[in-house]
């Protein structure tokens, strides 16, 4: 297994989540963003995944910009694209929460050279609390746990952290094998051993979710080979 973090500091992502307008439910939340998603994908140069949350009560918009393209201004934590989702008179879906994230350290299954989503998976979406002085610290432990016991959670493919660009949110996404290996997590805490640590240190709140992939980008490598979202 490989740690990896080539594209360190330069891969920005946004990360938004939303939840259904009243008199709508996840199907319309969800069938409303695709059809914003497949827009963003080809105004605004964007991969796009949408996660919906196991208890179909709100959904979640991951996205990148391709080839290593940012967009310019990196001043305002309510990106434009996620501000998108919530236009129009008939508007699906509310944002709950959004911002700008980097990513700082990743880990893949041995012969997997990148964290891929696709139609389907089984996304936990790992969600630290903290503040500005103190993200650093949290950040690094989640670099430290990846390369120490990324073999012990059963059934994760692939690892990924994120630092929130205000200093105020550290997000995880695992992608696993199947969902009852997401929920194992989720039902036995003390499994992740840096819980109690990240507590210790001043995480204000850890909150773990498990999703599906509902939406996402795909691209064509070759004439032969298509691959998902890339994180």
């Amino acid at each position: 297994m490989t740690v990896s973090n080539e594209r360190g500091h330069s891969q920005m992502v946004s990360f938004g989540i939303f939840k259904p307008e009243e008199g709508c439910d996840i199907d319309d939340a969800v069938a409303h963003m695709s059809t914003v998603a497949s827009l963003l994908e080809k105004t605004h140069n964007l991969n796009v995944a949408i996660l919906r949350s196991l208890d179909f009560s709100w959904a979640a918009v991951f996205a990148a910009y391709k080839d290593g393209s940012q967009n310019e201004d990196k001043s305002t934590l309510n990106l434009p694209e996620a501000a998108a989702f919530t236009r129009g008179l008939k508007c699906a879906v509310r944002i709950v929460d959004s911002g700008w994230f980097r990513l700082t350290s990743q880990q893949t299954v041995k012969g997997a050279p990148f964290a891929e989503l696709l139609l389907g998976d089984i996304v936990s979406i790992r969600r630290i609390y903290c503040s500005w002085k103190i993200q650093d610290i949290l950040s690094y432990s989640c670099l430290a746990i990846l390369r120490s016991y990324f073999n012990s959670f059963k059934g994760m493919i692939s690892a990924s952290f994120f630092d929130s660009l205000d200093g105020k949110q550290i997000i995880g996404f695992e992608v696993w094998d199947k969902v009852e290996s997401a929920l194992a997590v989720e039902k036995n805490p003390q499994r992740n051993p840096a819980l109690a640590y990240w507590k210790d240190v001043g995480a204000k709140e850890v909150k773990y979710h498990v999703c599906q992939v509902v939406y996402v980008t795909y691209s064509r490598l070759s004439q032969n080979a298509i691959v998902g979202f890339r994180i």
